[in-house]
């Protein structure tokens, strides 16, 4: 059933009051995030919905879970972790932290010009403007993007071991 020892944990950042209330302010953009997930990869949505049901139910799988239940109180996202990338240009690459089959949903906002999202594989160079959300399997597919100007990219994605831990059945892989 369950592991006696925790390997997953609640974030070093996540455990800073500033990320809780930045989270908090983000709440009703994050229940977006979710619905537009919902809408195109209903799997990533379902796998993530019950990763959260579980960690909800049994909190204590959760190291260092001191705030956990009020961080869950406001956590409208099915996607379990979020990065913020800030200002970088991102060389050719494949993401290491979600599953093969999972979605990522990477949104960028800011004031900058000529923003460029890179798939070579797919043959696609895609304009990146501010506001742009990108559904991208980052583990399978290499990808790179580049700007000039303030840039902020929120990266959404469903961590495997997470899903493996929970005992979560993996999404499968896009169909659309």
């Amino acid at each position: 059933m369950w592991k006696t020892e925790l390997d997953m944990e609640v974030s070093k950042e996540m455990r800073r009051k500033e990320a809780q209330e930045w989270t908090k302010e983000m709440s009703d953009i994050s229940a977006l995030i979710g619905g537009l997930t919902a809408l195109i990869n209903p799997e990533v949505y379902r796998a993530g919905m019950e990763c959260l049901d579980a960690i909800t139910l049994n909190p204590e799988l959760i190291a260092k879970n001191v705030d956990l239940c009020d961080i869950l109180a406001f956590w409208t996202s099915p996607y379990l972790a979020v990065s913020l990338i800030s200002n970088r240009n991102t060389p050719l690459h494949r993401d290491n932290g979600g599953g093969y089959p999972t979605m990522d949903l990477l949104i960028t906002v800011g004031k900058y010009r000529r923003g460029w999202f890179n798939v070579p594989s797919l043959g696609y160079n895609l304009r990146y403007n501010s506001g742009t959300v990108i559904g991208i399997c980052g583990r399978v597919v290499r990808h790179g993007a580049i700007a000039e100007g303030e840039r902020l990219v929120w990266a959404h994605y469903l961590k495997a071991n997470v899903l493996q831990e929970l005992g979560i059945k993996e999404p499968y892989w896009v169909k659309r």
